[in-house]
């Protein structure tokens, strides 16, 4: 749940997109990229469980103070919306403040491989296996801002 701290208003809004993309190697060895399929059934938290490390989710949890996610319009990804208070304490440093300890926090978790899962290996195989005209030749995911905001 995200923190409580609005009575100082709320700042440095931030809506993403993520979601998983293959590489196809197609007959004329020419490259095609598209967005991986996804079956989430319009389930958030299945979604959120796929693509986010927990303590991806917790990052966002703790130190947002208004948080939203829904599925994507194409139903390929997910999308998120954050927003930060300030913890209201006179004096604070801004690197104290939810939206510097969030950042921080989020640099760290992606140089240990936490905040954005890998692409399963299931999924791999599965596209592998699919009678595609072409083979996978790569699987990545990407995230970008995005519009407009859930809230």
């Amino acid at each position: 749940m995200p923190n409580s701290d609005t009575q100082d208003g709320l700042f440095n809004k931030i809506t993403r997109e993520f979601r998983n993309y293959e590489t196809l190697c197609l007959p004329d060895s020419s490259l095609s990229e598209r967005v991986l399929p996804q079956a989430f059934g319009g389930n958030v938290e299945t979604a959120k469980a796929y693509f986010f490390h927990a303590d991806a989710l917790t990052c966002n949890d703790t130190n947002g103070t208004q948080l939203e996610y829904a599925i994507t319009a194409d139903g390929n990804g997910i999308k998120y919306t954050i927003a930060f208070g300030t913890k209201g304490t006179a004096g604070i440093a801004e690197a104290d403040d939810w939206a510097d300890t969030w950042t921080t926090t989020k640099a760290t978790l992606i140089a240990a491989d936490k905040w954005v899962l890998p692409i399963a290996q299931e999924n791999w195989r599965e596209t592998t296996a699919n009678s595609l005209d072409g083979y996978v030749v790569s699987m990545r995911w990407q995230s970008v801002d995005a519009t407009p905001h859930l809230f």
